[in-house]
């Protein structure tokens, strides 16, 4: 059986040490628009946010390249990405197992349908 609370508090401590922004007035600051309410960019976002890295090298990028794993560092492709300004070390990563993914998804889906929120 698998410690869902051990995964999310690691989830969680990922995001807090790697400073993942999730502020929507800080982002918009920044002249950015995300895909989600957790700050989420799209691949087609990626030359603004390697824009903004180099002009500031304080924020760096973290790259979700699948469901549940979750590196430090940009990695170019098809993945979704977020801006961060917390520990740079690109060798951070997060590794979910798929039954932990499958279980924050379920508990993110009746979330938002308790609030109402459509897509």
């Amino acid at each position: 059986m698998v410690d869902l609370n051990y995964y999310k508090r690691i989830n969680h401590e990922f995001y807090t040490r790697v400073g993942v922004i999730e502020c929507a007035e800080r982002l918009g600051a920044m002249g950015l628009e995300t895909i989600s309410i957790i700050g989420t960019f799209w691949p087609k976002t990626a030359p603004q946010l390697l824009d903004i890295c180099a002009k500031d090298n304080k924020i760096h990028i973290v790259s979700s390249l699948q469901a549940g794993l979750l590196v430090n560092r940009y990695v170019e492709g098809d993945h979704r990405y977020w801006l961060a300004d917390g520990d740079s070390d690109p060798n951070l990563e997060l590794r979910l197992p798929p039954e932990v993914v499958n279980h924050i998804f379920s508990e993110l889906n009746q979330l938002i349908r308790r609030m109402g929120i459509g897509f």
